[in-house]
């Protein structure tokens, strides 16, 4: 039994590993591919090293190896000294346009990028609201999230989201 558990979880960490890594597609919400990365990451190690099985020696590489990768990528983020910006990531969750779902979110990035920041938009599926796929992203958007007023009038920045989502993302796709 505990060789089987260990080989199902290698297979679902790799695969795991693999769609966040090399596809748009990932789980809901930005913070949440890295918590479960990590999360799966320990769980993995704690699998390897406490587990008395012997035969199975490529599925504890592999299990070390998606975990080295998980957590390098963690930490060459966290000495990246642009990563302060992620930490000051804005998200509008749950954006229903024309009866689908959607998440955008706004990375203030500041003058060298040539615009505001970093601006993607993803959809989620309705009836399986827990991944989503990137379907929109500008590295240089020119509206600042952050800020609710333009020129001293309030701004709704809910309604500039699903103008973008109207005008990007739905637009384009007829």
């Amino acid at each position: 039994m505990k060789q089987r558990t260990q080989i199902i979880f290698t297979i679902f960490f790799v695969a795991y590993l693999s769609t966040v890594l090399l596809t748009d597609i990932s789980l809901t919400g930005f913070w949440t591919d890295v918590i479960f990365s990590v999360c799966l990451s320990i769980f993995a190690l704690l699998l390897v090293f406490t587990n008395k099985t012997d035969g199975i020696w490529l599925t504890k590489t592999i299990n070390i190896l998606c975990s080295i990768i998980v957590f390098g990528v963690l930490g060459l983020n966290i000495i990246n000294p642009f990563a302060i910006d992620t930490l000051k990531l804005r998200g509008f969750y749950c954006q229903s346009v024309d009866g689908r779902l959607f998440n955008a979110y706004f990375k203030p990035v500041g003058a060298y990028s040539g615009g505001y920041g970093n601006f993607w938009i993803a959809e989620t599926p309705k009836y399986f609201p827990l991944i989503e796929w990137r379907v929109y992203w500008d590295r240089t958007v020119h509206h600042d999230f952050n800020d609710d007023k333009s020129e001293g009038e309030p701004i709704d920045n809910y309604e500039v989201v699903r103008s973008y989502i109207k005008n990007e993302v739905i637009g384009k796709q007829k």
